[in-house]
């Protein structure tokens, strides 16, 4: 059965309701209503659809899937007439050089602090409501769990960042910057205090937190904890890993494909995601489809009430990554000739003033800076297209899955100095579908220092292997910094090294900081 079918009546039969909503801007109430105050268990299932909605705005234009070009995966270069120029933001993002006042940012930490105000806005009804049901305190556990998620992306992307947790705060209330070490420690103790108050039950939280995706959350807040905060947390990490291992409620997919698919439901590989609906949500078909394809494949998938504008293609110097016969290059990116629906071959159509020929994708951009022709630069190809698909898809964008956890561990072993072998069995594990003959990679081959973007990393091979395994999903920033900097110190396509551990994170928005004089900066 799938999946999806378990939240259809009690969670997308109400999520279109929040899905027209556009105003992502913090808000901040002292009170509510009695009246306001949720009675029956529906009316509380029903009041937790826009902490998870609102987490569809990410990957739309302008938001945080946006960070993804920060790194060596992908880029929008400026095209020829000016396309895709829009005041020099993605040239900006791609070369570190992004600035407080940019939009893309402001967008992002509305969107998370919006989660956020929700999260706390249905936290203060339903710790006053006088409904004595079971289960209340799980629902409140998964609330805060939610909560932590979008703190999460704040920690990773900002830092350095207020701490709300309450809704009913006097008026005026200007919240302060607060240290990074500070956020992480939030966020460890809502994850460690609430995990065990969820759900052990992985089909009936499709889509939402359960007890193991939020163990996933905490060992990926522990990956990351000494580039962070400067604290070793590996052998935590480690720790969780094994015990979702031990669960055996989620298993590698045959296909690599499968967790991208239309059906992706279907996928035991998956632990969260966020649900799309082409009938019952909003949100659009943006980051794999109208971002990245040529005009013309409107008529590969058949498009209905949609477009597609062509930008953002992936770095060229990436796939230096890809190994010969690895089957993920051809099931991430869309290379080449390309086709309609019925096998034609696909032409240009002079779209933009490119001249009139066969469209084909080539791996290689002329600059980022304003001559790159709309059929340069190999497109995403990760997330299926469902024919006549409209403006939202069917497909779930994925947040964690399974073979994030293998990866995780292995990389714990590695860290702490335990046995590189049993680290390349796990990482030979999640790569074998993915080759027709034996293409093992060996212990000493992932601890060895190797040159990844210019300069020397440790466990650079284990680097690349991440690239490859989740190349555009969101990932690649926290990876190379966490790999000896090398977000700062790479070389890339268009991207010269900053050696600047200040532009790790992202700069707090101008417009924040106006409205709220508590607000500190990030070191510029």
């Amino acid at each position: 059965m799938f999946k999806k079918q378990y939240i259809t009546g009690a969670f997308l039969a109400v999520i279109s309701l929040f899905s027209s909503c556009t105003n992502l801007d913090e808000e901040i109430f002292s009170s509510i209503p009695e009246k306001d105050f949720y009675k029956t268990e529906s009316e509380f299932l029903a009041a937790m659809v826009p902490i998870y909605s609102s987490m569809r705005t990410l990957t739309e234009h302008s938001n945080w899937w946006d960070l993804e070009e920060t790194t060596d995966v992908c880029v929008t270069p400026v095209k020829n007439h000016g396309l895709w120029y829009d005041g020099g933001i993605y040239i900006r993002l791609h070369q570190h050089s992004w600035m407080e006042e940019d939009a893309h940012l402001n967008n992002i930490w509305n969107a998370l602090y919006s989660g956020v105000s929700s999260a706390n806005r249905v936290l203060y009804q339903f710790e006053n409501s006088t409904i004595e049901m079971n289960g209340k305190e799980n629902y409140i556990a998964e609330l805060k769990v939610a909560r932590a998620f979008y703190y999460y992306l704040l920690l990773e992307a900002f830092g350095n960042v207020p701490i709300i947790d309450r809704f009913d705060v006097p008026d005026g209330y200007l919240p302060a910057t607060e240290p990074r070490s500070k956020v992480f420690e939030f966020v460890e103790s809502e994850l460690k205090n609430n995990i065990n108050n969820l759900s052990e039950d992985v089909l009936n939280t499709y889509g939402r937190f359960n007890k193991w995706n939020a163990k996933m959350l905490l060992a990926r807040l522990y990956l990351n904890a000494e580039a962070w905060i400067g604290t070793p947390m590996y052998n935590e990490c480690e720790n969780l890993c094994n015990e979702i291992i031990a669960t055996n409620k989620y298993r590698l997919d045959g296909d690599y494909s499968l967790p991208f698919s239309t059906n992706n439901e279907l996928s035991n590989e998956t632990m969260f995601v966020i649900p799309f609906d082409e009938t019952k949500s909003g949100g659009q078909i943006y980051m794999w489809a109208r971002k990245t394809l040529h005009y013309s494949q409107m008529q590969t998938f058949n498009l209905q009430a949609t477009w597609l504008d062509g930008g953002c293609v992936g770095v060229p110097t990436f796939f230096d990554n890809y190994i010969e016969g690895d089957k993920r290059l051809e099931k991430t990116w869309r290379m080449g000739q390309q086709y309609a629906l019925d096998g034609t071959p696909l032409w240009t159509n002079g779209w933009c003033g490119d001249p009139q020929m066969l469209l084909s994708y080539t791996k290689d951009v002329t600059n980022i800076s304003g001559d790159a022709t709309m059929y340069q630069g190999y497109r995403f190809g990760k997330y299926e297209i469902k024919i006549g698909a409209t403006g939202t898809p069917d497909n779930d964008y994925v947040i964690m899955r399974y073979a994030e956890v293998l990866m995780m561990k292995a990389e714990c072993i590695l860290r702490t100095g335990g046995s590189s072998q049993e680290a390349a069995e796990l990482v030979n594990e999640v790569r074998r579908r993915n080759f027709d003959t034996t293409n093992e990679l060996t212990g000493s081959e992932l601890e060895a220092t190797t040159i990844c973007n210019g300069v020397p990393v440790k466990y650079g091979r284990f680097l690349q292997e991440l690239g490859v395994e989740f190349a555009l999903e969101g990932l690649r920033r926290s990876q190379l910094i966490r790999f000896d900097n090398n977000f700062t110190k790479g070389t890339w396509w268009e991207h010269q090294p900053t050696n600047d551990t200040k532009r790790n994170l992202m700069l707090i928005p101008f417009d924040q900081l106006q409205r709220n004089s508590n607000l500190v900066q990030n070191p510029k």
